[in-house]
């Protein structure tokens, strides 16, 4: 007598699992794509914000410009008179510290000889 491998076609135990694995994976993307979404329309408005003018201040030939760098606040202060552009770091108790001052004409002199193929 003969006996021929046992061709049940119901599900054994070893492929049960990787089965409903792969049924509850639909779901899962699911809301992993609508988190993803959720938090792109979130960050847009962090990342995508244009340059805003709101905070300038002129009195006769002084103009002052706040801004934002990084962590800190800095203040720029153009000088119309002397041509001069003075830029401040604001600290955490509201002192200023200079960091740079650049005078106006030497800058554009010296990008216009850059242009121009110069030193």
């Amino acid at each position: 007598m003969s006996h021929t491998p046992d061709t049940n076609p119901q599900t054994t135990p070893d492929t049960a699992p990787d089965t409903a694995a792969r049924r509850s994976e639909g779901p899962l993307i699911a809301c992993a794509l609508v988190l993803a979404v959720l938090l792109g329309v979130l960050i847009s408005p962090l990342v995508n914000q244009p340059a805003r003018a709101e905070m300038v201040a002129e009195n006769g030939h002084l103009v002052t410009l706040t801004a934002r760098g990084g962590n800190e606040d800095i203040l720029l202060v153009l000088d119309n008179r002397a041509e001069k552009l003075s830029l401040y770091k604001v600290g955490a108790q509201n002192t200023l510290e200079m960091v740079q001052r650049v005078d106006l004409p030497e800058l554009f002199e010296s990008a216009r000889a850059r242009r121009l193929g110069g030193n």
